[in-house]
C-alpha cells in the first residue's frame, strides 16, 4: 500500500495543475503526529529487540551438547582412535561404540577395575581387535534399528574400509568372540550362528582355550569330581 501511494503521489505531483490534489493526498497518507513514536520510544523498543535477540542466542547456546550418536546417525565413515576391548571401540566421530551381535571375554568391566582377573581369553580377544583396527584406521559404519543402547553408545557392524572386512563377523569367525543376540538389532543373527557353529567345531579361540575352565569339564580334585565321590560313599564311611 505504501508504495501504490508513492506512485500515486508521483502521478499527481507531475500532472499540470495538481498542487492542490497532492497537498491532500499527502495529508491523506501522512501518519499523524500523534501516532509517530518519539524517538526514546524507538530507542527503547531497539533495546529491547536487542534483548530478546541475546536472550535466544544465550538459550541456544546454553542447550547442552549431545553426542553424536544420541543426535543422529553417524557419517557413513568414521576413523578409529582407540580400542577399548574386544567389542567396543572409540570412533573420530560417533564415539564410544559396541559392535552389534558379538560379546567378547571381559577385560575392562567394573569387576577388573575392582582387582578381578580379566575372563579367559579376554587380553587375546582385544589384542585381536587393536590388530585388526589399528588407531587411524578407516571403517564404514551400519546401523541397525536400535543405533544407541542403554550407556549411551553407538551400535554399529564395523566393515574396514581398506578391504571391507566385517569385523562383528571376523571376530565371532576366529573364536574371539560369542554370538550375542538382542532384539531388534538382529540382522546378521543367522550368519553370527553359522560362524560360532564352526569356530566351536574347529576348537578356535575361547572355544579351545577356554573348554577346560568351564564347570560340566571339572577335571579330578574340582568340586564337580568331589560330588561323584560323595554319591558314591555311604553312611558307614562318615561313622
Amino acid at each position: 500500500l505504501v508504495d501504490v501511494a508513492v506512485q500515486v503521489h508521483g502521478v499527481f505531483a507531475k500532472a499540470p495543475g495538481a498542487t492542490a490534489q497532492t497537498a491532500r493526498c499527502r495529508r491523506a497518507w501522512t501518519v499523524p503526529r500523534w501516532a509517530r513514536p518519539s524517538s526514546q520510544e524507538k530507542g527503547q523498543a531497539e533495546t529491547l529487540g536487542r534483548r530478546l535477540f541475546a536472550g535466544l542466542v544465550g538459550l541456544l547456546l546454553a542447550i547442552p551438547r549431545r553426542s553424536r550418536a544420541a543426535t543422529g546417525p553417524p557419517p557413513p565413515e568414521d576413523e578409529i582412535v582407540k580400542v577399548i576391548d574386544g567389542d567396543t571401540v572409540n570412533l573420530k566421530f560417533a564415539g564410544r561404540c559396541r559392535l552389534i551381535g558379538i560379546n567378547t571375554p571381559e577385560t575392562v568391566a567394573p569387576r577388573q577395575k575392582e582387582g578381578a582377573p580379566p575372563d579367559c581369553y579376554g587380553p587375546e580377544a582385544s589384542a585381536l581387535t587393536k590388530s585388526l583396527l589399528p588407531p587411524g584406521t578407516k571403517v564404514k559404519v551400519e546401523l541397525d534399528v536400535e543405533p544407541v543402547d542403554k550407556y549411551g553408545r553407538q551400535l554399529a557392524y564395523l566393515y574396514r574400509s581398506s578391504d571391507q572386512l566385517f569385523l562383528n563377523a571376523e571376530l565371532v569367525k576366529q573364536g574371539a568372540a560369542k554370538r550375542y543376540k538382542v532384539a531388534p538389532n538382529v540382522k546378521y543373527d543367522a550368519k553370527f550362528v553359522e560362524l560360532e557353529k564352526d569356530a566351536k567345531a574347529a576348537g578356535k579361540g575361547l572355544w579351545g582355550a577356554c573348554a577346560s575352565k568351564s564347570p560340566s569339564t571339572a577335571g579330578p580334585g574340582s568340586a564337580g569330581s568331589e560330588v561323584k565321590d560323595l554319591k558314591k560313599k555311604s553312611c558307614k564311611d562318615f561313622s
